[in-house]
């Protein structure tokens, strides 16, 4: 099969022999020797003990690629799983977006600061004449408990601009 090289004592063998050693047509033998797989010394002649390293280095390269492109369709694949996740989350109201949060808040809080800065004018007149202390805190305490609905009143969808359930909907339909 194989015959000894001259001073460098390689091996040197035919395409037909690599391909027998390698288990692959003398056609791939071919295609290897264009991708530096194999280490071709004349026309149909190639250095064994080279050929089968630069061979197993081929291999490694391309088991690596493999597993890089496996991993990250994974790793795609568990972003997307996420991203719907997280979206079902939006829709029933279990995750809010920051800006929504934040535009509400404002609201509900505006509201309520409208409200306390009002409850003096507002109170002034109902306590006015009294001289019954049960009865005028009674009244400050229904005024107080009047403002603080504002803040009690929390619904979901008041989380979401309008737009948010027909986006939500869409994607999850595509």
């Amino acid at each position: 099969m194989a015959r000894k090289g001259s001073e460098d004592s390689a091996w040197i063998v035919s395409s037909k022999e690599i391909s027998i050693v390698l288990g692959v047509s003398e056609a791939r033998i071919r295609q290897y020797t264009k991708e530096n797989a194999v280490v071709r010394v004349s026309h149909g002649k190639y250095d064994l003990p080279k050929s089968i390293k630069a061979y197993i280095a081929y291999l490694d390269s391309k088991r690596t690629e493999v597993v890089d492109k496996t991993v990250e369709e994974a790793y795609w694949t568990r972003a997307r799983r996420e991203k719907t996740e997280l979206q079902v989350q939006v829709m029933r109201g279990d995750l809010h977006r920051s800006e929504d949060v934040e535009r509400v808040m404002n609201e509900m809080l505006g509201h309520f600061r409208g409200k306390l800065l009002a409850f003096p004018s507002k109170m002034a007149s109902r306590v006015a004449g009294k001289t019954d202390l049960t009865e005028i805190r009674d009244i400050l305490k229904s005024g107080i408990h009047e403002a603080m609905t504002e803040l009690a009143e929390y619904n979901a969808k008041d989380f979401y601009s309008e737009d948010v359930f027909i986006e939500e909907e869409d994607r999850l339909n595509e």
